[in-house]
C-alpha cells in the first residue's frame, strides 16, 4: 500500500476568521485526496467545524505577555514546543497561516527535512505588526519552499525579497456549496460581517449610513463581528441615537440566513487581502459597495456588479448608499452580476489545482 503523505497544518487559532476558514477548506480537501492531515494550533478552543478524520492537537500556546523578555522567552518556549511536534510526526509538508506562526514554523523547523509552504492572508503592506516581525519575515521568508498570498499587491511585494519563483497568488475562491433558490423579495437590510478592528473601517460605514437617505426610507443595518472596537463602535451608535436602526449582533453561526433576506453589502475596509465576506455576499446575489483596494477590486468590478468606493470619502459612500436604496432594479442587476462573476471567477477547482501543483 501506497504511504500517505503527511501534512501538519499550523495556525495561532481556529475561531471564527478567513484564514481558518480557507485552512478548514483545504484540510479538508486534501484528506479526501488521500493526504494524511493534521492541525496544530496555538489556541485552546475549536469554534469551526470540520471532517472527523481530520486529527487536531491544540498546544496551548496562546499566553499573553507583557515586557520584550518575557515575549523572547515565551517565543523561544513556543519554537521548542513546535519542533518537539514537528520532530514527532515528522511531516512530509509543513503548511502555516499568518506572519507570527509562519516565523516561528520557519525557525522551529530549520534543519528537517518538511517542505514549508508560508501563507500570508492580509495585506502585507498595510497591516501593521511589530517591527521585529516585520525584520524576521524579510530575512527568513526566503527560507521557504513556498509563500502563497491570496492578494495581488502583496503578491507583487514579496517577489521584492522572496525569490519569485518561491511566491504564489492563489485568490480565495467560493467555499459555498449550498445550493439555494434567489428570493426576489428581500428586507431593507444592510448587513456588514468582519472582524470589529481598525483595519475593517466601520466607523465610516456606520456616519455614512446616519447621513444618507437610509433611515429616512425605513433601512436598517446589521453589523456581524467582534473585536477591539466593539466598545468605540456602540458608543458612537448611542451618541447619533441610531440604536433603533443600527444592530451590533456579534458572532453567528447562521449568517447565511442573514446573507439571504439582505439587500445590500457594505465593506469599506482600509486594506484587506482577500475578504471570504466578500464572496459570500456576491454568492448571495448583494448589491456591494466595497473599498477601491487591491483585495476588493479583483472581484468587484465598478458599477458592473457592484460599487467601488474612496474608503477615506465619505460622501463617497453616502452618494453609493443613496443610489442603491433608491434603485431596486439597480440592486437586483448588480448582485446578479456578482454571482455569475463569481462563479466563473473563483471556481474552488482552480484553487485545488493551484495547491495541488505545490504538492506534486
Amino acid at each position: 500500500m501506497k504511504k500517505k503523505n503527511k501534512i501538519v497544518f499550523v495556525i495561532s487559532d481556529l475561531g471564527i476568521g478567513g484564514a481558518q476558514k480557507i485552512l478548514l477548506f483545504l484540510a479538508n480537501f486534501l484528506e479526501k485526496k488521500g493526504f494524511q492531515v493534521k492541525i496544530l494550533y496555538f489556541g485552546n478552543k475549536i469554534t469551526i467545524e470540520s471532517n472527523k478524520e481530520i486529527n487536531f492537537k491544540s498546544l496551548g500556546l496562546n499566553k499573553k505577555t507583557n515586557g520584550i523578555i518575557e515575549k523572547i522567552k515565551y517565543n523561544l518556549f513556543r519554537i521548542k514546543v513546535l519542533r518537539q511536534e514537528i520532530k514527532k510526526i515528522k511531516p512530509d509538508y509543513l503548511i502555516s497561516f499568518l506572519t507570527t506562526v509562519n516565523i516561528l514554523v520557519l525557525i522551529a523547523s530549520y534543519n528537517l527535512k518538511s517542505k514549508i509552504i508560508l501563507n500570508e492572508r492580509n495585506d502585507v503592506i498595510r497591516k501593521e505588526i511589530p517591527r521585529v516581525w516585520k525584520i524576521l519575515r524579510y530575512f527568513l521568508y526566503r527560507f521557504s519552499n513556498n509563500v502563497v498570498t491570496n492578494q495581488p499587491e502583496s503578491f507583487n511585494y514579496l517577489k521584492k525579497y522572496i525569490p519569485s519563483k518561491k511566491v504564489l497568488f492563489i485568490p480565495n475562491p467560493l467555499t459555498n456549496k449550498e445550493k439555494y433558490k434567489y428570493k426576489k423579495k428581500r428586507h431593507k437590510n444592510i448587513l456588514f460581517v468582519g472582524r470589529l478592528t481598525f483595519q475593517k473601517n466601520i466607523d465610516i460605514l456606520i456616519r455614512g449610513f446616519y447621513k444618507s437617505e437610509a433611515i429616512k426610507k425605513g433601512w436598517k443595518l446589521f453589523i456581524f463581528g467582534e473585536g477591539e472596537e466593539l466598545k468605540n463602535l456602540k458608543h458612537n451608535i448611542k451618541t447619533l441615537k441610531i440604536n433603533n436602526y443600527v444592530y451590533v449582533k456579534g458572532v453567528t453561526k447562521k449568517i447565511t440566513k442573514w446573507y439571504k433576506k439582505s439587500s445590500i453589502y457594505v465593506i469599506c475596509s482600509r486594506y484587506e487581502g482577500m475578504p471570504n465576506t466578500l464572496i459570500e455576499s456576491m454568492y448571495y446575489r448583494l448589491a456591494i459597495i466595497g473599498s477601491n483596494i487591491p483585495g476588493i477590486k479583483y472581484y468587484i468590478k465598478h458599477n458592473k456588479n457592484g460599487l467601488l468606493i474612496d474608503n477615506q470619502r465619505e460622501d463617497h459612500l453616502i452618494k453609493s448608499l443613496n443610489l442603491l436604496i433608491n434603485n431596486k432594479k439597480l440592486r437586483d442587476q448588480l448582485g446578479s452580476n456578482a454571482k455569475k462573476y463569481l462563479i466563473e471567477k473563483a471556481n474552488p477547482s482552480f484553487f485545488f489545482n493551484k495547491w495541488l501543483k505545490i504538492l506534486k
